[in-house]
Parts: C-alpha cells; sequence; structure tokens
C-alpha cells in the first residue's frame, strides 16, 4: 500500500514575493531623506521597514551568507549586515516575522535584492523542511517510492507503508 503526500510548506513564495515587492516599491519616495549641508543636497538616504514571514534564525543566517552579506553581526535577536549596496537590519519579534529594515543612497535594485532575499530564504526553507521530514520516515523505517516536484516547488512524496 502506497500513499502520496503532498508537502509544500512554503508555497506562498509567489505570495511573500508579491508582498515584499509592493512594500518595496513604496521605496521610490515615501521613505525619502535628504541630507542637508549649508542648504545642498548631498545624498538621497532611503530608509524603509517591512514585515517578512521570515521566522527562523538559522535558515536567514544562511540565506544571507548564501547571498554574500557581509558584516553580519547578531545582538539580541536581531541581525544586521551589509549586502551588495545596502545595509539591512532584521528585527526579531519574538513569535513574529522579522521586520526587514533596508538603508541606501538610493532605491535602485531594492527590488531585485529582496526579491532574491524572500525567494532563497523559502528555498532553503522548503529544503530544511523536505530534509527533516525525509530523516523521519527513515526514523520510522518508511520508505519513498517516488518523488515529484512540480513547476511551482511544490514536493510530492509517495510513502510505501508496507514495510
Amino acid at each position: 500500500m502506497s500513499v502520496s503526500v503532498s508537502a509544500a510548506p512554503f508555497l506562498l513564495i509567489s505570495a511573500l514575493t508579491g508582498i515584499i515587492s509592493a512594500t518595496a516599491q513604496g521605496l521610490s519616495g515615501s521613505g525619502a531623506q535628504n541630507l542637508h549641508l549649508e542648504n545642498e543636497v548631498i545624498e538621497n538616504i532611503f530608509n524603509q521597514e517591512f514585515q517578512t514571514q521570515i521566522v527562523d534564525k538559522r535558515t536567514l543566517l544562511k540565506t544571507l551568507k548564501e547571498h554574500r552579506a557581509v558584516n553580519i553581526q547578531e545582538a539580541f535577536g536581531n541581525i544586521s549586515c551589509d549586502c551588495e549596496k545596502f545595509h539591512l537590519e532584521f528585527i526579531y519579534n519574538g513569535d513574529k516575522p522579522y521586520t526587514m529594515k533596508i538603508s541606501a543612497n538610493n532605491s535602485l535594485g531594492v527590488d531585485d535584492l529582496v526579491n532574491d532575499i524572500g525567494s532563497e530564504y523559502c528555498a532553503n526553507a522548503q529544503e530544511i523542511s523536505y530534509n527533516k521530514i525525509k530523516e523521519r520516515l527513515e526514523k520510522q523505517n518508511l520508505t519513498i517510492d517516488d518523488e515529484e516536484i512540480y513547476d511551482d516547488n511544490t514536493i510530492v512524496l509517495t510513502i510505501n507503508l508496507d514495510n
């Protein structure tokens, strides 16, 4: 006897990407502050803060390292780093998802960065979940007869229950 199990714990990738993209688009003016020195504009500083779906610190750190973030620092659950030309802060909110704060000289490339980090985090979280499921099945002496990955990254496992 076999049973198929559909596991898509992070099927919200497209929804997350849409939320992050829509939020990041708000950077185009609402978060801008001009720095003035004797009535001369020196540069635009963009600061934007928004909610993420990121809840796991280890997965977030793995994602940041894979994205070649530098100067990664942790304090009181918060994580800060420099990634490309942006300074990122992930603010720990207890049992709620991290809040992400981006600071940069301008908003050029923010959408791509935020989408990339969101997608990479979701892929890493899905990989970790998949490996945990496989470990649990092995502990229960269950074998996987078939694995399928769909276009939306849903993973369907067919498990042999006859063992």
